[in-house]
């Protein structure tokens, strides 16, 4: 599949509600996130064929309408109501901790980390002016509480992203946005620039992590200070500045960059090192009980473990992609088909009961403490964990 970087991101624009781009909406959203007493309803999962690792957790249906976006323990996305955007942060226990509105045609998000750790969520937003004039704007707040961090700060344009990185739309269609900025996550100024930095390629923020490229290397910097963490030489594995470029086509992968390398292939890259894990990937997903990573290249389905070590290495038909892993199991597609792995020992798991019915619900992005999201269909359902009482609590009881 040709892969050049105009058409992914036309393609991401095309086949999903988040348009990146911003304009004047009516009515005027609330700005300010909310706090939502209702709680979610549990989704009735009689007609549906759960894998059984979910069959003791509550299903709920958050109502999303782009793809949920995940840290900390927490998912934010959103859905198109009554002419407003309106985003909701739920948590791993079906909590919607907040919400917060903004005009229909402005959905650019990103979430990320700051100096202290903390994560937040970053809203564009787009206001008319008395002269009518609109100006894109750039909000965080803690995506734990939703309470206000930095801004709204003035950005040169749309969310282009990967995370924090803005720029004017293109002169035309499939053309390329003018130069872009990533802005710092701690404090929402400017990190580098395009425009003001000769030479330099600003690839993505990722958690804190700004990716940018000159005619030499791929360096790696810490967001917040400047400081940097990892560099390679491009002419090490045959990369030229002009053809890098963020690749947005595959799910994201926590500690890992898609980075596009020519018209027809991309690269992973572990963001802890640099270490190029694969020059030809087409997909990868990290279980996150084991830390084991799983890559599907040109060559086949790779695992490494936590430590980039590779484990095993199997061919895999053309129509395989890979749908989620977690708990110890890889969830893959054959077309139509799905099978799931044990990533350890790479055999085949039994991860349905047999003679189930329904609609076969396949995970897409599986969490730490073991709650997922689920896709029935073209919906994201939420499994979600119990909270369990604290130890005061317990004590209390």
């Amino acid at each position: 599949m040709k892969l050049n970087k105009y058409v992914a991101l036309a393609v991401l624009a095309a086949t999903s509600l988040v348009t990146a781009a911003c304009g004047p909406s009516e009515p005027e959203p609330k700005r300010t996130p909310q706090v939502v007493e209702t709680p979610l309803s549990p989704v009735d999962t009689s007609d549906l064929w759960l894998p059984t690792q979910f069959d003791e957790l509550e299903i709920v249906d958050p109502g999303w309408q782009t793809t949920p976006q995940y840290r900390d323990g927490v998912y934010l996305a959103a859905a198109e109501r009554e002419g407003l955007l309106e985003f909701t942060a739920v948590d791993v226990h079906g909590a919607v901790l907040w919400a917060v509105q903004r005009p229909a045609t402005c959905t650019g998000f990103a979430l990320t980390i700051d100096a202290t750790g903390r994560s937040l969520a970053v809203l564009t937003d787009v206001e008319s002016s008395a002269a009518d004039l609109a100006a894109t704007t750039t909000s965080a707040y803690d995506l734990n509480t939703g309470e206000l961090v930095w801004g709204p700060i003035a950005v040169p344009g749309r969310h282009i992203g990967p995370g924090l990185v803005y720029g004017p739309p293109p002169a035309d269609f499939m053309g390329e946005s003018g130069p872009r900025v990533v802005l710092n996550p701690t404090t929402g100024v400017v990190a580098a620039s395009e425009a003001e930095t000769d030479g330099v390629r600003v690839i993505g923020e990722y958690g804190g992590t700004v990716l940018l490229a000159d005619k030499d290397s791929l360096t790696a910097s810490d967001a917040s200070d400047g400081s940097e963490l990892w560099s390679i030489p491009l002419a090490k594995n045959g990369w030229e500045m002009e053809s890098l470029s963020p690749d947005f086509e595959p799910s994201p992968v926590d500690g890992f960059v898609f980075l596009g390398t020519s018209d027809a292939t991309r690269a992973l890259v572990d963001l802890d090192d640099g270490t190029v894990i694969s020059e030809s990937v087409q997909d990868a997903a990290v279980d996150a009980a084991t830390g084991y990573l799983t890559v599907l290249d040109n060559a086949g389905l790779h695992s490494f473990d936590s430590e980039n070590t590779l484990q095993r290495s199997v061919s895999v038909s053309d129509n395989t992609s890979i749908s989620a892993s977690g708990g110890v199991l890889l969830y893959l597609r054959e077309g139509d088909t799905v099978r799931v792995h044990n990533v350890l020992t790479g055999d085949i798991a039994q991860a349905y009961a047999p003679g189930g019915h329904g609609r076969i619900i396949v995970p897409s992005h599986m969490t730490e403490v073991g709650a997922a999201i689920l896709l029935d269909g073209s919906k994201s359902l939420l499994a979600t964990v119990p909270e369990f009482p604290t130890s005061t609590e317990e004590g209390n009881s």
